[in-house]
């Protein structure tokens, strides 16, 4: 029986694997701060409204990011509760916490952005009810991303009689160490810290599409109605502004569910891959990059910068016209 950290010269080899995690984060943070300066000096004053939102998801989006391919490294052995970091830090039970709240706050800080949308568009000045409960609701889930996987850490199964227990369900010899860092068992074998990620992802993604539902809409039946003060020029521009808002957020959040999907299926079913364990966390570290990058291009006043960005960088002069616009947000417009 091989052991479950070995050299297998594939993506579960721990040295391939800490390769891969390194080059990651070298790619990230150069992109990551430049997302920060587009938020922060390249967002036109039609976007303000949003600004500070899309500023916290990124930011939150950077720590998972570096959370997991810089601090900790998980090498996990699913579907048991169990892994080893390879990371800087050697404190698991810290590791896991910070990650999972992390996970709990970036999608917390996605229905933000929607609850801001709708707050802006239809409930300021008209929804009198929603304006005054949807700092509560705001409070209470940032609270619960903060606090759910809390429960796992009352239930922690002593690490000894633990180990036994998990090393004789894998099938791979489970050393108690690897290069003196110890592994460290969440649980024993019970669910709860599945559940609790069940969740607070339902919980959160169950407010989230209503509130996207509602805008797109509200969105139609204004620009249907004749007598709206608003032009429907300037509906279908707040239209296209939420989507672009949506595909920015869906599309790193695949990123998220796939692995946890993954994971959540071998749990039930009772299935060890390590590669695919490995390859689960590798895309799960995807997320945060594919956030900046979707944001980059999706939103033209970034994109511009971004190319503008480009062009300098290798010395090109990039052929420009007097009609080419900054951002396809017309001044007198806000969002």
């Amino acid at each position: 029986m091989e052991d479950c950290i070995s050299n297998s010269y594939d993506i579960a080899d721990p040295r391939i694997y800490t390769m891969i995690f390194h080059v990651l984060t070298a790619i990230e943070i150069p992109i990551h701060i430049f997302g920060i300066y587009c938020i922060l000096w390249k967002t036109p004053i039609q976007m303000s409204s949003v600004t500070w939102l899309m500023l916290n998801c990124h930011i939150l989006n950077v720590l998972l990011d570096l959370s997991i391919s810089f601090l900790s490294i998980p090498f996990i052995f699913h579907p048991t509760f169990s892994g080893v970091s390879l990371g800087i830090l050697d404190f698991p039970e810290l590791e896991v916490y910070l990650v999972l709240t992390l996970i709990g706050l970036v999608v917390v800080s996605i229905w933000g952005i929607y609850e801001n949308r709708y707050y802006v568009l239809f409930a300021k000045g008209n929804n009198s009810m929603w304006c005054w409960i949807r700092k509560p609701i705001m409070v209470i889930n940032y609270l619960r991303a903060i606090m759910f996987f809390i429960p796992p850490y009352f239930v922690i199964p002593n690490q000894t009689e633990a180990y036994l227990k998990t090393a004789k369900g894998l099938p791979c010899r489970l050393e108690p160490s690897y290069d003196g860092r110890k592994v460290f068992l969440l649980s024993d074998g019970q669910g709860l810290p599945l559940y609790c990620i069940c969740f607070v992802f339902v919980l959160t993604i169950s407010q989230c599409i209503p509130l996207f539902i509602v805008i797109i809409i509200k969105l139609i039946l204004q620009g249907r109605k004749k007598e709206s003060a608003i032009s429907s020029r300037t509906v279908k521009i707040r239209k296209k502004f939420v989507i672009a808002l949506v595909i920015q957020t869906v599309s790193p959040f695949f990123l998220i569910s796939l692995p946890v999907e993954y994971l959540a299926i071998a749990t039930f079913i009772n299935y060890y891959n390590r590669s695919l364990n490995c390859f689960s966390m590798v895309l799960f570290s995807l997320h945060g990059i594919c956030s900046t990058l979707t944001m980059i291009f999706i939103h033209q006043p970034y994109r511009d910068v971004t190319i503008d960005t480009i062009y300098k960088l290798f010395a090109m002069k990039r052929k420009t016209n007097n009609s080419r616009k900054i951002s396809v947000i017309p001044p007198a417009i806000q969002l």
